[in-house]
């Protein structure tokens, strides 16, 4: 069978609670008790009674991950251990749910969890350990709430728990920081507590870093919209809600100044569901210009009263009418220094009880045997996986950028409804022009079905109701955030689903200055739509069209080639890639965009497993280079797989300059996705659902030099200070990183357009970095960071975390204000989309709004302030890049003697 695409993106492991955003619907379900482990050696047992179907999922996929995996590593004892190893680290990666009494039981399955799977047919230690796991969450979610509600830490579950081991103020009061008590947040490398008190223990420790974190940085605000009455007066409407959960008692009875002076009062309504602020002397004055600060009698600070520009509402046009003040529409916003600790305790007991409910969620539609399956993958390398059907499905949307859909990201909010989150542009929804953002989704409904309530529902069912085939109708019941009329504050939208771009996603340029300018080209990912004509893969050795090629599907190689056209059609000086946040892709699409800098030639060599080994070399299929002006390479951390191909090309040819943090991710292996259903109709297995699909690393590349990234990465030519230079986080912290190896060099020539300019380049940016204040601040915030990691601990003394914030705050003010003395920084900044590439004029790129909508108006010529101005790295990349261009202009030699 032929192998479908190949991919060179990076998916981390990440902890289970990342997985989940706070959102559930079912009450928590009683799980099973834990079967009796099975003993090492037991003879062959009955058929398991579990759903048969997920045993064969995980038959075939046990059996192709041993046969195709680049190791190809028999599932045996080793593998079964490791197997287990990481399911645990999966479920409890902090290490505070299982105790030591749960680990040993579960060391009957270390050595035999081979045996089960694939001789067996039982997959019952998934759902064992998953109902440990929620016995535990259910205790810990117990204990840790009725701590917040009693603030008491004795409570008497399944079996009495004892007092933690505090200090005396701790003890009697939970919630008073005084002592010097430290917190250690991160406990993954720390071992499991050994019985039921520890765990209390811990699980107190942690209500209370939570507690006393979000007391640290609550904010207590009530919010609403105001009315300008008259000449002087206004209202602020209040309304209980998610943005005002405190109640209003909370809030003064009247606003005094600083003087004692009366300039406003609170109206609350008789069942206390809404109230009225009423504000006095509006007139005349710009409301977003008005900071009234009120105070308690005695003179002390109680908060401040501001005004803000109420976002703009679907159907209304929000313009502003010259000359009537009352056409505007504000929004006030009422900000306390006093606390409001008892919302603290709610909001966190609320999300003690949403984790419980996630996690209860996941003993549905197969996600328990997803970590079960993506557990035995990883236990080969840190990127093999299984994906269940929706998650499939999502990872396809990211490599082709596109769905089919209704064009809106929905999220869960903490009351548990289905939110609007935003508008994909062009999408059905967006152009409809009665949904907006953060309307709520009230009811789903297929043609000529009935409606069905989405309410608590998993976010993911929600999706799957809105999606559909193409060019079918969809229709939602939509609950309006922001209603000009409240009796009108439902509506029904019908849609017709339609594929959607995720332009978002697609690569884009900056052009600074204009002819002989600099652009600066963002590629997000190495995406393709492999279903609009591209070539199937059977090996990396199978190379698709040129850019440029009649036969064009949309992929970044296409768009950057776009990008590049319109760059050269400006006369550009020089080009940066930025692949800053890109974690790869498809391996096709690396090798076709090296090929637009270097024409012909080698740009990657792969491996095959096996005893053998076969060393295949891929070359780019380009003629000759699209673009041949000076060219740099910008990285981070986070540039992995696919990102580290095409930076690791250009830098054996000696094409670009790379800059960035020290290395990339480090990341030298392929994957493929393999759908699982062929093999199972080909074993004649039952299937209830879609089984899923493995995406499985299958080879190991290397760069045309021979050398690999795998651990190394791809060092910069120039390095950065970053703070991604000092993290945990790299191929090499992964578990199971497959050995760094090197293999012949393919002979890519060397264009040497680097070697000659590099040392005056570095001396250049360093003496740059020296006398400028920014790189001044990013090292103090270095410096910081370090420290933290150095001592992973935080201090719970109340006092000592405020004196620490309110440096903090105070630097940040400090450096706010130096900054706000610069001379403005001007320059001609535009920005190339793929929508806008074929505009005759450049379009300007946006200037973010300042705080004053209303003051005068921003300098044409001035510098983005979001994100280029603010962007430290790019700005002094840019001057690399601008001092790169004077060098090659100069005869070579008088390029090295400067």
């Amino acid at each position: 069978m032929r192998l479908p695409f190949l991919y060179c993106c990076r998916l981390a492991l990440l902890p289970l609670a990342a997985f989940f955003s706070p959102a559930a619907h079912a009450q928590p379900a009683e799980p099973a008790a834990v079967p009796a482990a099975p003993a090492a050696g037991a003879q062959e047992t009955p058929a398991p009674t579990r759903d048969q179907t997920d045993a064969n999922i995980a038959k075939v996929t046990a059996d192709l991950v041993q046969m195709w995996q680049f190791s190809q590593h028999p599932f045996d004892a080793e593998i079964s251990s490791k197997f287990l190893d990481r399911y645990l680290e999966t479920l409890d990666y902090s290490h505070l749910f299982f105790l030591q009494s749960d680990l040993k039981q579960f060391e009957v399955y270390r050595t035999n969890l081979q045996v089960l799977t694939l001789r067996k047919r039982d997959i019952s230690p998934a759902y064992a350990i998953f109902s440990r796991f929620l016995e535990r969450t259910r205790e810990r979610t117990a204990y840790e709430t009725n701590l917040l509600r009693t603030g008491q830490f004795e409570f008497a579950g399944e079996e009495r728990i004892s007092t933690p081991k505090y200090p005396e103020i701790s003890r009697n009061s939970p919630f008073e920081f005084t002592g010097h008590d430290r917190f250690t947040p991160d406990r993954h490398t720390l071992a499991n507590p050994k019985d039921l008190e520890e765990a209390t223990n811990l699980w107190a420790e942690e209500v209370r870093y939570d507690y006393l974190d979000e007391k640290l940085k609550a904010k207590t605000v009530f919010s609403g919209p105001v009315t300008l009455e008259g000449a002087s007066n206004g209202l602020i409407s209040l309304t209980r809600k998610d943005t005002n959960s405190s109640g209003f008692d909370f809030l003064p009875k009247e606003f005094l100044d600083q003087e004692g002076r009366r300039f406003g009062w609170l109206e609350p309504s008789g069942n206390a569901s809404n109230a009225v602020v009423h504000l006095q002397s509006l007139a005349g004055e710009n409301p977003l210009k008005i900071t009234n600060h009120f105070y308690a009698g005695d003179g002390t600070a109680l908060g401040s009263i501001r005004f803000e520009r109420a976002p703009e509402v679907a159907g209304e046009t929000n313009k502003e009418v010259p000359g009537r003040a009352e056409a505007k529409k504000y929004e006030g916003v009422i900000q306390l220094e006093r606390k409001d600790t008892g919302k603290i305790s709610r909001d966190l007991a609320k999300r003690y009880r949403q984790y419980l409910k996630n996690y209860n969620e996941l003993t549905n539609d197969g996600h328990v045997l997803e970590l079960y399956l993506t557990s035995l993958a990883r236990a080969y390398d840190p990127h093999s996986d299984y994906f269940g059907r929706a998650q499939a499905e999502n990872f396809a949307i990211q490599m082709k950028l596109s769905l089919v859909g209704i064009g809106a990201v929905l999220h869960k909010t903490e009351s548990d409804k289905c939110e609007i989150e935003e508008l994909i542009p062009d999408g059905p929804a967006w152009k409809s022009g009665q949904i907006t953002n953060h309307d709520t989704i009230v009811a789903v409904a297929q043609k000529d079905q009935e409606a069905v309530e989405v309410e608590g529902m998993p976010l993911q069912e929600v999706v799957d109701m809105i999606r559909g085939p193409k060019d079918t109708p969809v229709t939602l019941t939509i609950e309006r955030a922001n209603p000009t009329d409240a009796s009108a504050r439902q509506r029904i939208v019908t849609l017709v689903r339609d594929k959607v771009k995720l332009v978002d996603k697609e690569s884009k340029a900056q052009l600074f200055g204009t002819p002989g300018g600099i652009g600066v080209i963002e590629v997000p990912s190495f995406y393709a739509d492999m279903d609009t004509g591209a070539p199937e893969l059977a090996s990396a050795g199978e190379s698709g069209p040129a850019a440029g090629a009649a036969h064009e599907h949309k992929s970044v190689t296409t768009d950057v080639a776009k990008l590049i056209g319109r760059l050269k059609q400006e006369k550009v000086g020089g080009i940066i890639l930025d692949l800053r946040a890109n974690g790869g892709g498809y391996l096709e699409e690396a090798i076709r965009l090296t090929g637009l800098f270097i024409g012909k030639g080698p740009v990657v060599q792969t491996k095959a497993p096996g005893p053998e080994g076969v060393i295949m070399v891929d070359s780019s299929p380009a003629a000759s280079p699209l673009y041949d002006g000076p060219l740099i390479v910008l990285t981070s951390r986070l540039s992995a797989s696919a990102s580290e191909i095409l930076a690791g090309a250009l830098q054996d040819y000696g094409r670009a300059v790379i800059v960035g943090d020290k290395t990339t991710f480090g990341k030298g292996t392929v994957q493929t996705v393999q759908p699982l259903s062929p093999f199972m109709k080909e074993e004649r297995m039952p299937m209830t659902s879609d089984p899923g699909s493995l995406h499985v690393t299958i080879k190991k590349f290397y760069r045309a030099s021979g050398l690999t990234t795998e651990s190394n990465g791809v060092p910069s030519d120039i390095v950065l200070p970053s703070l991604l230079n000092y993290a945990n986080f790299s191929e090499s912290s992964q578990p199971n990183w497959l050995p760094a190896d090197e293999v012949s060099s393919a002979d890519p020539p060397d264009l040497n357009r680097v070697k000659p300019y590099l040392a005056e380049l570095s001396k250049r940016s360093l003496a740059r970095r020296e006398k400028n204040k920014d790189f001044a601040y990013l090292q103090e915030d270095i410096d910081e960071y370090r420290k933290t990691l150095a001592d992973k601990s935080v201090s719970m003394n109340e006092a000592e975390r405020l004196a620490e914030q309110h440096a903090t705050e105070a630097r940040m003010e400090a450096r706010k204000k130096e900054r706000a003395a610069r001379p403005k920084v001007t320059g001609k900044v535009y920005e190339l989309t793929l929508k806008n590439i074929a505009l005759p004029e450049l379009q300007p790129a946006a200037v973010k709004p300042k705080a004053d909508a209303e003051a005068e108006p921003a300098d044409a010529d001035a510098l983005p302030e979001d994100p280029t101005a603010r962007d430290l790295i790019l700005t002094e990349t840019r001057h690399i890049m601008a001092d790169y261009i004077a060098l090659m202009s100069q005869p070579l030699a008088a390029a090295k003697g400067q």
